[in-house]
């Protein structure tokens, strides 16, 4: 008798929306959370999985809601046939949606956990005599601000694995949408947790035990960028309940960002090769072509350049322009022209007035002599930082997001080489144009 449980696991499919800034020939069949969700249900049954588990936002909002229904429909029906289980809970999105919609179906296999935002156990046989206990919570409401782990109290003391499903917002302790910390997670003793809400995939998922955001198997806009596809979750029963994950890469269009180095080109009709090259790289480096028909790029220039003010007049003829490389269809969707102008500092460095003085102080910051030569300029920006650190209108932010760091000198020179850039560009610039 075999001892694995084999799990597909997905998430936030928001069905019904469409991804943002997706090319006009993108197959819309395809590159969408519904073409995903086909491809999903075709890999569950291709593994014969033992169940399909859907961590919430199954649906995007109410008015997407018939045509959620029909392409959820169809594909239930089809692990219904299969003998696979779905066992699903609601999001924030679609609390009051997908209770009705299970209701509504009436299809066998398909279980909502943890309705009304009660806690329920499922428990869950594999087709091979493995065995797993599902632990289920759903949105009650819009909103949650307590986490739900307070009413959580299944135990845990079982010679079978327990795992936990829900659609929280890990570590963010003022969230409105059920926010967990990790350690509550630990605290269970759950063997692993499958969670819905953040649509980037793949959060915690080396820790342990294994906390896995499938994330959204198809990226809904630019700020979901790289792989997305479901995760085949595997359960040793035999091997102290051992959990594992991988992503198995469904999605065909993807949304990226690219840096390209723009330093040495003297004229803007040399950057389509070269961008035309970095791109070539990134797509046979970082991107499945067996599986991804169309990448949305968002591009960045940098580096220093003689052609750094004609780039302006070239943007538009680089955004929303579209190649091929290596099968994958690259279409640059935004576009960040964060170069400098090509300048001397140590000549310049040289010469009076302000942009000399300027020179100067970034030469200082590169060679780490900055509070040797300008120590009242670093103490002035050190204030500065605080204060604005210190002001009211960030509370919340100071509150709620650990990365709100209380600023430190090294913050205050970072600053001061930024500004100061900025400045001696602006002045070099204004220097070009009246010559």
């Amino acid at each position: 008798m075999g001892s694995e449980l084999r799990l597909v696991c997905t998430g936030d499919l928001h069905l019904g929306r469409s991804p943002s800034r997706a090319p006009a020939e993108a197959d819309d069949s395809a590159c969408s959370p519904r073409g995903v969700w086909a491809r999903t249900v075709d890999l569950a049954v291709d593994r014969e999985a033992d169940a399909v588990v859907v961590t919430g936002d199954i649906v995007d909002e109410e008015n997407e809601y018939i045509e959620a229904y029909g392409v959820f429909e169809r594909e239930v029906i089809r692990l219904d046939d299969a003998g696979i289980p779905i066992l699903i809970v609601s999001g924030n999105h679609d609390w009051d949606l997908v209770p009705d919609m299970v209701d509504d179906l009436g299809i066998g296999n398909v279980r909502l956990l943890g309705r009304d935002g009660n806690w329920e156990r499922h428990t869950l046989d594999g087709r091979n005599g493995a065995r797993a206990h599902i632990d289920g919570w759903s949105f009650p409401a819009k909103q949650v601000t307590r986490s739900p782990l307070s009413a959580y109290e299944f135990d845990t003391d079982t010679d079978d694995p327990v795992i936990g499903v829900a659609h929280i917002d890990l570590d963010a302790t003022e969230s409105r949408y059920a926010p967990v910390r990790t350690a509550e997670l630990r605290g269970t003793g759950a063997d692993a947790w499958l969670l819905g809400h953040i649509h980037v995939p793949g959060t915690r998922v080396d820790s342990d035990p294994l906390i896995l955001y499938p994330g959204s198997p198809q990226g809904l806009d630019p700020g979901e960028p790289g792989c997305h596809g479901p995760w085949e979750v595997t359960v040793d029963t035999d091997s102290s309940a051992t959990v594992t994950a991988r992503q198995q890469p469904l999605a065909k269009l993807r949304y990226d960002t690219l840096s390209v180095d723009v330093s040495g080109v003297d004229e803007p009709t040399d950057l389509p090769s070269l961008i035309s090259e970095r791109a070539r790289d990134h797509v046979q480096t970082d991107v499945d072509v067996e599986t991804v028909d169309h990448v949305v790029m968002k591009l960045t220039l940098t580096g220093r350049t003689p052609a750094h003010t004609a780039l302006r007049d070239y943007r538009e003829d680089i955004l929303n322009t579209e190649r091929r490389e290596a099968g994958v269809q690259v279409t640059i969707g935004d576009l960040t022209l964060d170069t400098r102008p090509d300048i001397d500092l140590e000549n310049l460095a040289d010469s009076d007035g302000p942009a000399g003085y300027l020179a100067e102080l970034l030469l200082s910051i590169q060679e780490d002599t900055v509070r040797d030569n300008h120590s009242d300029l670093v103490d002035d920006a050190a204030d500065t930082l605080e204060a604005v650190y210190g002001a009211d209108a960030y509370r919340e932010l100071r509150r709620e997001r650990d990365q709100f760091t209380r600023p430190d000198e090294e913050d205050a020179v970072n600053r001061l080489e930024q500004q100061a850039q900025l400045v001696l560009d602006k002045l070099v610039q204004q220097v070009e144009g009246d010559v």
